[in-house]
């Protein structure tokens, strides 16, 4: 009531939901909105969507083969041909995949991702950071519909998307939960989900364990971190259903990974995963 009242007196100043930048109807400024169309013309890997700057089979002189190039994927790790005919021009879905052409990050090529397909906004850097936290940490929750906005655009890009039955954003532990005030993942599945025309089910996973910052965690000491902190409390929605799990930033994997292990032994039929920020792949290994 109290911020109402001061709202009223003291109209929030309009701005870039990005940068924070002064804006005249509270829309990306012109140096974020062309910073993002640079990111939609970046390469990205075809797995977990890890952004790799250029176009392009070379990267820091590492070669990404493409299936049937029998001399490159001898020097691959087992299985590597299956898993990009897997996230190739046709996915498991049967969809097309615009973006992904060929190549993988080296993080795809030596893990087995229990999804099918990731993708994010933007990495997570310069302007794209400062709004996660500030929707994260600062208690800015009505910028989840415009970076919500910004996750529909990305998700229409890839028609694997359009195949999506149900969102499922990541829990926070009620402790959590009620220490912030709001679960910034729930914001964003709600303004897709109303942008989309997509179902969100918020109580199908819960996390029934309180888990250490992920911060500071190399990718084994996430997945360490997190084991057996989620379940699937209502499998009956899942079963049979193509899934989105929604989340703010994608960094290892770790914590989607674990949790589409868990939609898929409850039945789901697939597991994508849409966040607003991804990481930065150097292509090195």
């Amino acid at each position: 009531m109290l911020r109402a009242v001061i709202e009223l007196i003291y109209p929030p100043r309009l701005q870039c939901p990005l940068c924070g930048a002064q804006s005249p109807d509270n829309s990306l400024c012109l140096d974020c909105r062309q910073l993002l169309d640079g990111y939609a013309g970046e390469q990205v890997c075809c797995l977990c969507g890890g952004f790799l700057g250029v176009r392009g089979y070379h990267l820091d002189g590492l070669v990404y083969p493409t299936p049937g190039d029998s001399a490159l994927l001898r020097e691959q790790p087992p299985g590597y041909e299956d898993k990009l005919i897997s996230c190739g021009s046709v996915n498991r879905l049967g969809a097309s995949l615009s973006q992904s052409s060929w190549l993988m990050c080296p993080a795809c090529r030596a893990e087995n991702r229990p999804f099918d397909l990731a993708r994010a906004v933007a990495p997570y850097e310069g302007p794209v950071r400062e709004a996660v936290q500030r929707l994260k940490y600062r208690g800015m929750k009505s910028l989840a519909v415009p970076l919500g906005e910004l996750m529909a655009n990305a998700s229409l890009r890839e028609g694997a998307f359009a195949r999506t039955d149900a969102l499922v954003p990541v829990p926070m532990h009620p402790g959590r939960e009620r220490e912030r005030g709001y679960n910034q993942s729930v914001l964003l599945a709600r303004a897709l989900g109303e942008l989309l025309q997509v179902p969100v089910l918020e109580r199908v996973l819960v996390k029934i364990r309180e888990t250490p910052s992920q911060t500071s965690l190399s990718a084994s000491q996430r997945r360490k971190n997190l084991q057996q902190a989620f379940v699937v409390a209502k499998p009956e929605p899942v079963k049979g259903k193509i899934l989105t799990i929604i989340d703010d930033v994608f960094t290892t994997g770790s914590t989607v990974s674990i949790i589409s292990h868990l939609l898929r032994q409850a039945g789901a039929r697939s597991v994508l995963v849409l966040t607003f920020a991804g990481t930065r792949q150097s292509g090195k290994k």
